[in-house]
């Protein structure tokens, strides 16, 4: 089984506001398309990692739809599916930011299995998709734990190619290349360590490995405990000569820095 980090997700309460800011401290964004009730801008990398800024369509900010959310309507709902959107629904019903992560792997159910045997809570894993802007339809599974320390799991249906295109996406203005490392702000750092260890590394790998972080395909992956001021810490390399600390008020939570 191979795991990798796939994609960092951003809520956002405005999509046009959220890619004029990103676009303002030099990354590329690229309109992703509609998932139906939502919809989406990427900033793509060279290792094939991005950061997706999500919203929801104008329909579900509508004064019936605040209601419903603000009465616990569609929580009740979708607890009792006990299915992947009871993990998607916290996203569009917390606060705006940084509100989950995505490790893509080969074999989502095999993963799965593995965290029941750990007596993880897992949810029933659903397929999605979304309608690009040219039109294509591009479809993966998402499944995962009601655990918000650990990631969503995604294994692609369609060529990964076809939800994360490189070409002529991956141009950033400020020089930015690859999702080296990002650190994470947990509620218990030793249970998503020792499972995302456990469950997310190769077992050749974990044998008498002792290293507190981890690497998913070329990015390490790590966690802290409560302290940290941000949800989420991103470091990307880049072209450039000197490491760059990027606007907090513009990348909407997430703390990012760039490095040579």
């Amino acid at each position: 089984m191979s795991a990798k980090f796939d994609h960092l997700v951003i809520f956002v309460s405005n999509l046009d506001d959220a890619i004029n800011d990103f676009t303002d401290l030099g990354f590329k964004v690229t309109r992703g398309g509609s998932h139906g009730l939502t919809e989406n801008a990427l900033i793509i990398f060279a290792n094939q990692t991005y950061i997706e800024l999500l919203t929801l369509k104008p329909f579900w900010h509508s004064p019936l739809m605040r209601i419903a959310n603000r009465l616990g309507l569609l929580q009740w709902v979708l607890e009792r599916k006990a299915n992947i959107y009871c993990r998607l629904l916290r996203w569009v019903n917390g606060d705006i930011g940084p509100v989950d992560w995505c490790v893509s792997v080969t074999d989502l159910e095999s993963t799965l299995d593995s965290w029941k045997a750990l007596h993880l809570d897992v949810l029933k894993s659903e397929k999605f998709s979304r309608e690009r802007i040219d039109g294509g339809i591009v479809r993966w599974y998402l499944g995962g734990t009601t655990s918000h320390d650990l990631p969503i799991l995604l294994e692609d249906i369609t060529p990964i190619d076809h939800r994360v295109p490189l070409t002529g996406t991956t141009e950033h203005q400020n020089g930015a290349l690859e999702i080296r490392a990002i650190q994470f702000k947990v509620q218990d750092n030793v249970i998503a360590q020792n499972t995302a260890v456990r469950f997310l590394l190769p077992a050749d790998y974990q044998d008498g490995s002792k290293q507190k972080d981890l690497t998913l395909g070329n990015v390490q992956v790590s966690f802290k405990e409560h302290a940290l001021p941000y949800k989420v810490s991103l470091t990307i390399s880049s072209s450039g000569n000197q490491a760059q600390q990027l606007d907090l008020a513009k990348s909407h939570g997430a703390q990012i820095k760039l490095i040579p």
